[in-house]
C-alpha cells in the first residue's frame, strides 16, 4: 500500500471525522474496513501534522503476521503468541520465535501503535496510530519515552507530524514517510511543568497479547475499546524494510530476507 504525505483518519463517529475535516481539510467520505461489515467514516486530510497529547503507556511495539483470517502471530523477537485449536474452540498459546526454530525468512512484520488524544476534537477516547515500518518501530519508542520521562504529571502536549524521507538503495531512490514525535517545549520547561496538559489517571495499559479466541477472525483482529478510533495504517506505510549500512548506536541484526539488510535487534 502507498504511503499517504497526510493524516488519514477513520472512526464509526461521523462528527469527529466532520471536526477533523473542518480542522485539518480533507473530504469526508463512508469507508468499510477490508473484513468489516460496520459501515464508518474516513477523511484524508491536507495536514502532515497534528496537534495531540501523549497520555501515559502510550506505546507498544511488536513483530505480527497477519492473513486474511486476522492476526496469526504476535511475537517480541523470543516468544510468540499464536492461536491453536482445542477442545473448546480456539485458544492461545506461547511458543518460542517459530522464525528462530526453524531459520526460515523473517515471516513477521514490525507493528506500533501509538495512542493519543487528539484536543481540537471531542473527546471520545483515543486515536491509534499505526506503522509497519522499521524505522516507525526503531524511533517512536524511545520519543514517547523521553518525552513520558520529562513530563511530571499530567499528558505531554506534542506535535505528531509525517516527515518525508529519501533513501537511495541498489541505485533506485525511494521516498517513504516515518512519523514522529516532536515538542515546541524544551526539555528545561518541560520540568517545570510547560508543555502538558491537567493530569489524568494513567491509562491503563493494553495486555500484550493476542485477541481473545473469539476475536481472531473477527473484522479487524485487534480487540479495541468501542470508544476508540484508527488513525488507520494506510496513513504511514513505509517502504523500506532495514538498512544497508546501521545507524550508529543501534543494536541490529541481519535481515533474513533478501537482499540481506539490518533490521533492529
Amino acid at each position: 500500500m502507498k504511503s499517504l504525505d497526510t493524516f488519514r483518519f477513520t472512526s464509526p463517529d461521523q462528527s469527529a471525522i466532520e471536526q477533523l475535516a473542518k480542522i485539518y481539510g480533507g473530504n469526508v467520505g463512508r469507508w468499510t474496513a477490508p473484513r468489516s461489515k460496520q459501515p464508518q467514516w474516513e477523511v484524508i486530510t491536507e495536514a502532515s501534522e497534528i496537534r495531540v497529547y501523549l497520555p501515559p503507556h502510550s506505546i507498544d511495539v511488536w513483530y505480527e503476521m497477519w492473513s486474511a483470517g486476522g492476526c496469526q502471530r504476535r511475537c517480541d523477537g523470543v516468544t510468540a503468541e499464536v492461536p491453536t485449536r482445542s477442545p473448546d474452540g480456539m485458544d492461545i498459546d506461547t511458543v518460542p520465535c517459530p522464525c528462530d526454530l526453524e531459520k526460515t525468512p523473517m515471516q513477521c512484520a514490525p507493528y506500533t501503535r501509538l495512542r493519543v488524544i487528539l484536543p481540537d476534537v471531542k473527546f471520545g477516547g483515543v486515536w491509534r496510530m499505526e506503522s509497519k515500518g522499521w524505522n516507525a518501530a526503531n524511533e517512536m519508542p524511545g520519543m514517547a519515552s523521553v518525552l513520558e520521562q520529562l513530563q511530571s504529571t499530567g499528558l505531554a502536549q506534542c506535535q505528531l507530524i509525517l516527515e518525508q524521507r529519501t533513501k537511495v538503495s541498489g541505485g533506485q531512490t525511494k521516498h517513504f514517510v516515518v512519523p514522529r514525535l516532536s515538542m515546541d517545549a524544551s526539555p528545561e520547561q518541560l520540568l517545570e511543568g510547560e508543555g502538558r496538559a491537567m493530569a489524568l489517571e494513567d491509562a491503563v495499559t493494553p495486555p500484550r497479547s493476542l485477541p481473545p479466541a473469539e476475536d481472531i477472525e473477527d473484522a479487524i483482529g485487534v480487540t479495541t475499546p468501542l470508544t476508540e478510533a484508527e488513525i488507520i495504517d494506510a496513513s504511514i506505510v513505509e517502504e523500506v524494510e532495514g538498512w544497508d549500512k546501521p545507524p550508529a548506536g543501534v543494536k541490529v541484526k541481519k535481515n533474513p530476507d533478501p537482499p540481506p539488510k539490518f533490521i533492529p535487534a
